[in-house]
């Protein structure tokens, strides 16, 4: 018996028509979430579109309102580093991930920002891996330098209790 053509299933997509995801698949590939985010200028009623957003991401998109939608980055958590001084002022030392989606160049892909002082500079893979091998060769350099130094007098301060927790797994 022959089967009418309207009951028969095209298996062979069209190429002008792309495959749509089946009804049960996830919206965002593994890794990432579909989030709402904020945006529009201020002064005007704000859109709320959903993106996808890493995993890593600790960015509050609707709390952190985009003027555009090319607007919208996403950053992970920071790293600290805070070398104190007698002087009031600090330089801080940050690192984190980052991306800026519809950015050119490095930080179009997700990237390891590196912000000293507000100054922001971004690394990719490679370049990131080379900066903490050259950050291992530094503290290596400074572990050197601070063991060749005269003992401390039995004098207890701030710091041995840092450098006991620190070698104890306690404070990084």
């Amino acid at each position: 018996m022959a089967h009418p053509a309207i009951t028969t299933p095209i298996v062979t997509p069209l190429p002008s028509i792309p495959l749509q995801p089946a009804p049960n698949a996830s919206p965002v590939r593994s890794g990432y979430r579909l989030v709402p985010a904020l945006v529009g200028r201020s002064g005007e009623k704000p859109v709320v579109v959903h993106v996808p957003c890493p995993d890593w991401c600790t960015v509050d998109h609707l709390a952190q309102r985009a003027v555009f939608l090319e607007d919208i980055n996403h950053q992970g958590e920071p790293a600290a580093l805070t070398i104190t001084t007698l002087h009031p002022a600090r330089v801080p030392l940050e690192v984190y991930l980052s991306w800026w989606p519809a950015s050119d160049g490095i930080s179009e892909k997700p990237c390891l920002s590196v912000d000293l002082d507000t100054e922001v500079e971004v690394y990719d893979r490679t370049a990131a891996l080379a900066m903490a091998d050259q950050l291992v060769a530094f503290a290596a350099n400074v572990r050197r330098l601070a063991e060749s130094l005269p003992d401390d007098n039995g004098d207890s301060s701030q710091a041995d209790e840092a450098l006991r927790r620190v070698r104890q797994g306690g404070a990084v």
